[in-house]
């Protein structure tokens, strides 16, 4: 009886502690389910935000490229739009030109009628001063002065200049001033063979002696004429007569300060009769000379130091 009863006792250990076992392998395949749910949203919350990202991005490249081209089309309507303006301005352009160039020689032809034919005789006979000097007693930096200050291309022009020109025409537009285009073959054919009236005529036909004078002289020839018939005030025609009414030398005597002073005087004399103002233009000059080579620094400073006297205040 009593093993009976214990029989019966170890028969419900035994099922107790299967129905345990059975509970606890229970327990763990539901957990392990939960576990693999847990990992099936995880990737799938994290592929759906890949996605979205990734549309995201899409949409923005498009948005980007669709923009972009909207500007560059925009870009080549406009370009197209200044072409278009562009080629109709150079097209009144040439037009006005051509029509003007044709006016223009026209009026050439006009002011030109019957000119005598320019020639070294011509221009001699026709010189103002009664002090002439030859070329070789001209100091090299009166020369270089003269061309520095008047007409800095002068040895590259065949007369007239039309880059002058030009800027002396639109200076003359747009401010206040007047700048003259004239360059010194002009200014010798004003000088000797037409006159000082200020026409549009008489400022042709000395374009047209400066262009036939450059066909029988040459450059020096050209400048010495220009300054032995230079006016410098005070009754002087030419730098011979000039130098001895200022300085009381002989031209070939005059230093570096005393020409550019004598230079600078032709610009304006009865304004640099005065001594004070004809020192402050001479500085000028000195600039020009200094600014295109002529002359070097040390040069310059010993020019402006240079007190550069009157004839008449030493006396």
């Amino acid at each position: 009886m009593a093993e009976n009863n214990e029989n019966r006792i170890r028969r419900r250990k035994v099922s107790s502690t299967t129905n345990n076992n059975r509970n606890t392998g229970k327990n763990g395949n539901n957990n392990a389910k939960k576990q693999n749910s847990n990992i099936k949203n995880t990737r799938t919350n994290k592929n759906k935000e890949s996605i979205q990202e990734a549309r995201k991005k899409r949409e923005e490249r498009e948005q980007f490229e669709l923009e972009r081209e909207i500007y560059y089309r925009k870009k080549k309507i406009n370009r197209k739009k200044r072409l278009k303006i562009a080629t109709k301005l150079a097209s009144v352009f040439l037009i006005l030109a051509v029509i003007g160039g044709i006016v223009f020689s026209g009026f050439a032809l006009y002011a030109v009628q019957g000119a005598p034919q320019v020639t070294k005789e011509l221009i001699r006979e026709n010189y103002i001063s009664s002090q002439v000097v030859s070329d070789d007693q001209i100091p090299d930096d009166l020369k270089h002065a003269v061309v520095a200050m008047e007409d800095r291309r002068f040895y590259k022009h065949h007369g007239v200049d039309i880059k002058a020109l030009v800027r002396s025409a639109l200076n003359n537009l747009v401010t206040s001033s007047t700048q003259g285009g004239s360059t010194i073959d002009m200014q010798v054919s004003k000088n000797l063979l037409t006159s000082e009236d200020k026409t549009y005529k008489r400022k042709v036909l000395d374009m047209y002696n400066a262009i036939q004078m450059n066909k029988v002289m040459t450059k020096d020839e050209i400048l010495c004429t220009y300054l032995n018939n230079i006016y410098l005030g005070k009754s002087a025609y030419g730098v011979a007569k000039g130098a001895k009414v200022y300085f009381n030398k002989d031209v070939s005597e005059l230093n570096l300060a005393q020409c550019a002073m004598l230079a600078g005087i032709t610009n304006n004399p009865y304004r640099f009769r005065e001594h004070d103002q004809a020192k402050a233009r001479q500085i000028q000059v000195l600039d020009d000379m200094l600014e295109q080579g002529y002359i070097t620094k040390d040069e310059y400073q010993d020019a402006v130091d240079d007190p550069t006297l009157f004839a008449s205040e030493i006396d």
